[in-house]
Order: structure tokens, then sequence, then C-alpha cells
């Protein structure tokens, strides 16, 4: 596999602090190093796998479909399988003109229920569209201002609209919220396009911008976390010139916390590091300026990648002790930072393009230690950026299935594979 060196990485790094020309020079080191290692294979399936790749079609030819973000499943208990369908060429920036089509499809008989539509979206998360229960689903939308719908599937409709959008929910209990305007200037990858960016002074007002509280079944909404809040948390010098933004909010299977992650701006320089709230009191988990993917293993275990004793790498951290253990068999792979997902005893993990342009897709077993590589995916030099097309590996609710995203016919597809021979 031809993968990126730590020297590559460090650079890579290093060059953070001044993006475009981050951008400018990768773009030509990516094209060069394509022409030098590049396949001649588009994908390939591990022959851990009895089955290939299963690819969840669009209604119309043309289009293209995707699901989300690795956090949550597009599958629900009953088969039913949510994906969002586009009209534009996902090679190019998301559109506030131009609709993002929710649908949902039966795995089993494959009948295929249009949802409805939503102008606020991106590639990397869609519009957040997630089961709260096995017959209702939230996503976002834009009437004027960013809000999250409820739909039953069994109704056919929309049973709810609620004033605040959706970042992560608890079931059918309560959902946190964002927001997604701020993202938008800062990190327009997960932003939604349909109002003006903020300027300055809005995004200098720390004291009613955070993380909201929605009680679903009431419909309550309260801001229980400012960002003023989380800047006076260990508060450091570098703060007070910064831009901040909270993102990633994940709650824990009990529902008792949730962790996120504070970013903050000096110029174009970020800076992260990880918190855990318990609806009480704020935690700072890590705080050596890099914080990427996390999940939680279970309510009090979260397993991602990021910086520890001055080391990148996948780590579990016990959250009760703060003790950090690293996984070093995911770790060597040499691969860097992935999207981490959980079932059980099972982690699956993605990469990013290696010098061929290939993703790798893997399966790890916690109990074992070993790691099983699924299969290798193509992604064209056409998809960087914010056009990116990250794998995303997701399991199905019953852990027999990885769903993930993937260009590597020519075309953004949802797709998955059946991994129950390998997991029996």
């Amino acid at each position: 596999m031809a993968q990126f060196s730590t020297k590559e990485r460090l650079i890579a790094s290093l060059l953070s602090a001044t993006p475009r020309l981050k951008g400018f020079i990768k773009k030509i080191y990516v094209t060069v190093n394509y022409v030098f290692y590049r396949k001649n294979y588009r994908s390939k399936v591990s022959v851990h796998l009895k089955q290939g790749i299963n690819l969840i079609q669009p209604l119309e030819e043309k289009d293209e479909t995707f699901f989300g973000y690795y956090d949550k499943s597009p599958e629900n208990a009953n088969g039913w399988i949510i994906f969002n369908e586009t009209t534009l060429r996902t090679t190019k920036q998301p559109s506030a003109n131009s609709p993002l089509w929710i649908n949902i499809i039966n795995r089993i008989t494959k009948e295929c229920i249009p949802i409805g539509y939503s102008f606020s979206y991106n590639w990397q998360q869609g519009s957040r569209a997630q089961w709260i229960d096995s017959n209702r689903m939230a996503y976002n939308l834009f009437d004027g201002s960013y809000r999250c719908a409820i739909y039953n599937i069994k109704d056919k409709s929309v049973e709810r609209l609620f004033d605040y959008p959706i970042q992560d929910s608890y079931s059918d209990k309560f959902y946190l919220s964002i927001n997604y305007s701020r993202i938008m200037r800062l990190r327009p990858d997960y932003g939604y396009r349909n109002l003006p960016l903020l300027p300055d002074n809005e995004m200098n007002c720390l004291d009613n911008d955070g993380i909201w509280k929605v009680d679903i079944p009431t419909g309550n909404s309260s801001l229980i976390l400012s960002l003023k809040d989380i800047v006076n948390l260990s508060w450091k010098e570098t703060f007070k010139n910064a831009l901040h933004k909270v993102n990633h909010v994940m709650i824990s299977p009990d529902g008792e916390k949730f962790i996120f992650i504070h970013r903050w701006y000096i110029g174009k320089q970020r800076f992260d590091r990880l918190i855990l709230s318990n609806f009480k009191k704020l935690t700072v988990l890590a705080d050596e300026n890099m914080v990427s993917h996390m999940c939680w293993i279970d309510s009090n275990t979260l397993f991602g990648y990021l910086r520890h004793n001055g080391k990148n790498g996948f780590y579990y951290i016990d959250i009760n002790t703060a003790e950090y253990k690293e996984c070093v068999s995911l770790t060597n792979l040499g691969n860097g930072d992935g999207h981490p997902s959980v079932h059980g005893e099972w982690i699956t993990i993605d990469t990013y393009p290696d010098k061929s342009r290939l993703q790798h897709l893997y399966l790890y077993n916690m109990v074992t230690d070993k790691v099983y590589k699924l299969l290798e995916v193509f992604q064209g030099i056409k998809y960087q950026g914010q056009s990116r097309c990250d794998l995303h590996p997701r399991f199905s609710p019953d852990g027999k299935r990885i769903y993930f995203d993937t260009v590597f016919e020519g075309n953004r597809r949802l797709a998955y594979v059946d991994i129950s021979s390998l997991i029996q």
C-alpha cells in the first residue's frame, strides 16, 4: 500500500497554518503521486468477505446518493435505509438553490419512499438525517431559519418542526443543536449555505451561542452551554483574539453525557480540545491541539484519533479516570486519522486516500486485537476539499453490515458490505 510517510504527514501538519499554500501544494503533490502509484483497479474486496459491494442506486439514473457522517447508521431496526439523493455533481460545492432529496429504501423488498427535501446540507453530513426510533427520522431544513423536522414514515408526513437544527439525538427523548451558521463561517465542509456569513461582531459574541438542548416530546429548548462557558473553562491566552466554535457533538449511549470538540482559530491556524459534559459539569479530556474523530465504545469509554503525550494515534479514554490506552494495532497501520464506528467488540475504521488514491476499510476486534482489511476503493483526484468523499463507515443495527459512501465508480454512492460471515 502506497502510504504517506510520517515525514510527509509532519510537513502537511506544519503547512496547516497556511491553508491556501497547503491546498496548492497538496493538489500538485497528490497528482504527481497518483501518476506514479496508480493501480489498474478501482475496487478490491478482501477474501474475508463472501459478497461484493452493494450500491444504493438513485431514483433518477443521473443522480448521486450518499448518507453522511460516521456517527449514525442509515438503517433502522426494520431494514429501512436512509439515503440522500442529489442532482448536483458532488465534485462541486453544495448549492442553497438546489435541494437534497431524502429517501428511504427497504433493504429486503427494495421498496423506496421519498421523504422530503432540504436546502440545508453538505456532502459530509447531508442534512443530518437520522433515525430517532423505528418509525421516525429527523433532518434539518431551512424556512427562513435552520430548523429540524421529524418525519413519521407510517403516517408519511412531517410530524413536527422544531426551532433548532439537529446535531445529535438521544432516541426520541431529546437532541442537541449547534449553530450551523458559525460552522459555515469557520468550516464550510459541515455548514449550511442558506444565510449570509456571520459578521465578526456576531462571531465574537459568545454569550448566546453554543449548544442547545431540545426536548422532543414537548419542543422545549434551552441554551445549556454557551461558548463563553466553554472558553472560560481552563482559559488560555490564545482564546483572547480567536474565533471559536463547537462541533461533532456526540451523546453517550445512556444519554447522560456528551462530548464535543472545541475549536478555535487564530487567523487560519486551528486548535482543538475534547470536552466532556454530564449536563452539569465540564471536563477537558484532551488538550494537545489535535483532536479528530471520536466515538463512544460504551457510556464510560471513548475511542478515537487524537494527540496524547505528543503522539498522534488511536486511543481509548476512560472518562471516569481520564486514563488513556493506545490501540497500538490501529495506530501502527500507519494510515493516520480515520472515522471509527463501534458495534459490540468490533470497530470499523476507514482511511483517507493513499498515494494511489485508494481508500481502505478495516474491521478491528477489540477482544482478539485482530485487524481485518475489508476492501479498497478508488477516489478520483477531482474529489478533494469540500467535495471529498470520506467512507464514513457505520454498522447496521445488528452489526452484520457496514455502510459507507464511495465514489469508486465515478459518482457518489451509498454502499454496504455484508460482514456476517466474518463476525460469527
